[in-house]
């Protein structure tokens, strides 16, 4: 393995200029310096990166926790993220929970050990104090959704206005005992489910918590929603279905036609996403788009431009959309 010594001796230069070199010194002259790229490169050398951190260097790398990258609601937002952060000079490391709070601790951790120059969260249910630190910081940026009680700052469509939207529409449409899943538990905070009971009060219904799903995930949580549906009483049965996601909707289309049960006739479905599954599924999935990509590159953006001390860019209106297909 080269040494800095090597590139040295390769490019006829003291120790001391390649080291000035590699911390962009403004005594080392440009073409000193392409001199020494060019040995490092021909040498295949690398240097410390951890050295240069503690030098007060940034890493050039930014993390984004995920909660699972199998759907692809993240791997797509990740993409954009990914996309934007290379065009902007820096390297992206994707982190995955899978719903573990002690993983995202840990991650989060990675900013303080100098291994990351920050973290774009894409899915938080509680503000610990050093998460708002490190967002004051500017390392830690929220995007997507966040589940709280506190006033912060999020990237994110307005997720209360797109979910009454959508419920409103099940309600045009006749429904009047519809099922909501997510893939959280109950919580007053959840602006999907605020802008659901809104759209109910808004037109005299009440909400049967017995129609609530929680931690209903993935195609597999789909299915198994539907089970549940096929075991109900006909009288007291839902008509519809908030189903929070376009895999979950997939899933449970899916289970529906092993169990004959007839969408929408028996059961209208709701996705969330606009994922290109929902235009696949026979039928087609009637969905609320959102524009993941416009909310990735903007984190990204917003995020490096905290880290290089730039001023904030301004962040776009993340527009949804009902997006009427076959399931309603």
């Amino acid at each position: 393995m080269a040494s800095i010594e090597d590139v040295a001796k390769k490019a006829k230069v003291s120790v001391t200029t390649v080291s000035r070199a590699l911390n962009d010194h403004p005594y080392v002259s440009d073409k000193t310096k392409k001199k020494i790229y060019k040995a490092m490169e021909e040498l295949n050398y690398y240097p410390n990166n951890v050295a240069q951190q503690l030098r007060g260097k940034k890493s050039k790398m930014i993390g984004v926790i995920i909660s699972y990258i199998t759907n692809p609601f993240f791997a797509n937002l990740v993409n954009t993220i990914e996309k934007t952060a290379l065009e902007l000079g820096y390297h992206l490391v994707v982190l995955q929970t899978q719903g573990n709070p002690q993983s995202e601790a840990f991650y989060i951790q990675m900013i303080q050990k100098k291994q990351l120059d920050g973290i774009i969260i894409t899915n938080l249910e509680t503000a610990t104090p050093q998460i708002k630190q490190l967002m004051a910081e500017g390392k830690i940026v929220l995007c997507n959704r966040y589940i709280g009680d506190e006033e912060l700052t999020v990237i994110k469509i307005d997720e209360e206005k797109a979910s009454y939207e959508g419920t409103r529409y099940l309600i045009n449409q006749g429904h009047r005992r519809i099922a909501f899943c997510t893939g959280n538990v109950m919580n007053v905070h959840d602006h999907r489910f605020k802008g659901f009971l809104f759209a109910l009060r808004d037109h005299g219904l009440t909400f049967d918590e017995t129609l609530f799903f929680e931690r209903t995930l993935g195609v597999q949580g789909g299915r198994d929603f539907l089970q549940k549906f096929a075991a109900m009483n006909p009288e007291t049965a839902p008509t519809a279905v908030f189903s929070n996601g376009d895999e979950v909707a997939a899933g449970i289309l899916s289970e529906a036609r092993k169990l004959k049960v007839a969408i929408p006739q028996d059961l209208a479905v709701l996705g969330f996403d606009d994922q290109p599954i929902a235009a696949l599924t026979y039928p087609e999935i009637t969905t609320i788009r959102q524009p993941i990509a416009e909310m990735g590159a903007a984190a990204a953006k917003s995020l490096i431009a905290a880290i290089e001390g730039d001023s904030q860019p301004e962040i776009p209106t993340l527009a949804t959309e009902l997006i009427i297909r076959e399931t309603v």
